[in-house]
């Protein structure tokens, strides 16, 4: 087990069992921003460390795509995950919220004004698309404690789905599928009206096409997020909280990277992610039909968000993500409050 991750017994397990509050009114007024450094003053919780490439994104992608290695007319890439006899599983690629939990070690009780993350170092570190589309902030409050389960593997077999992917040809660590239960995520606020950086912002011209996801002015840029004086969230001695980041809207080439690190050293948290419908594992579709054959409906339901936002931020997060998962993941993150 990852040294820093703290356990209780399947009781607590239980008890806590990963929901979320249906408080999810929306707080308008969310701004966000490129900053040229970290924050330097009023930073309560942060964490600096990230691997120098990959391309961990949140993603709210209009083209389907099923994760298949086998044979289908439409579009179809790398690999589905595995059952337990090592068959393949097909799903279709699923819409991802990204985020941290982190503890609040202060004394005194703290108002919450900026989270700042950062852009990822991969080769697809903001998609084509995405300049200048809204963006949203999910705050929580989390209960409980994470509890490790090993879904399924262990030192005696490979992982069942996860980075490389490609079980039947390359060693997937067992590890790579692991994932928490045991905590509690109780929605404390929904912010909305954030846009992201338009093409100036991060050095182009604003007529400029076709820009590479691979441009080294696209590579740790730090955004950050600036909450409303309304709707404030006051941070709590000894508790800890966690956010997620959202694009609100489907629409082709819509994503971007954060800066993480995989086996992350952060003690107070871990990442966390909302992966389409939250239900783990994904229903398998059928790749030899359309994505919106009526045959995959249940399958093409699993891997998007409601359109309705409150129905959305209703899911609650899960480290269990396809085709990767987020438990051993800490973001780069920092988090002001006075």
């Amino acid at each position: 087990m990852h040294p820093r991750k703290k356990t209780s017994n399947w009781l607590i397990a239980w008890a806590f069992w990963t929901s979320v509050s249906l408080c999810n009114a929306q707080t308008k007024g969310l701004t966000l921003s490129i900053v040229p450094q970290p924050p330097q003053q009023n930073v309560v919780v942060f964490y600096e460390g990230r691997d120098p490439g990959g391309n961990t994104s949140i993603a709210h992608e209009a083209t389907d795509l099923y994760k298949w290695s086998g044979q289908s007319a439409y579009a179809a890439s790398s690999w589905g995950y595995f059952k337990a006899d090592g068959q393949e599983v097909p799903y279709i690629k699923r819409d991802r919220d990204l985020g941290q939990t982190f503890a609040y070690t202060g004394t005194a009780p703290k108002t919450l004004t900026s989270i700042t993350v950062s852009t990822g170092y991969g080769t697809d570190a903001v998609r084509q698309g995405m300049y200048g589309q809204t963006v949203s902030l999910q705050l929580f409050e989390v209960v409980g404690s994470p509890v490790w389960n090993r879904n399924g593997s262990d030192s005696t077999t490979e992982a069942f789905h996860g980075f490389p992917h490609n079980r039947p040809g390359d060693n997937i660590p067992h590890e790579r599928d692991d994932y928490f239960t045991g905590e509690k995520y109780v929605s404390i606020g929904v912010f909305t009206g954030a846009v992201f950086p338009d093409k100036v912002a991060f050095g182009f011209a604003s007529n400029a096409t076709d820009i590479d996801p691979n441009h080294q002015n696209l590579k740790g840029r730090y955004l950050r997020f600036q909450l409303p004086a309304a709707g404030k969230i006051v941070l709590q001695p000894g508790k800890t909280y966690a956010f997620l980041v959202m694009i609100d809207k489907m629409g082709k080439d819509y994503g971007f990277t954060l800066a993480n690190h995989y086996y992350g050293k952060y003690p107070g948290g871990h990442g966390i992610r909302r992966d389409g419908n939250g239900v783990f594992p994904p229903v398998p579709p059928d790749p030899s039909k359309d994505f919106k054959d009526p045959a995959n409906r249940k399958a093409y339901e699993s891997a998007h968000f409601p359109t309705d936002m409150q129905k959305r931020t209703a899911i609650p997060p899960g480290t269990n993500g396809y085709p990767d998962v987020d438990t051993w993941r800490d973001l780069q993150f920092y988090i002001e409050a006075k």
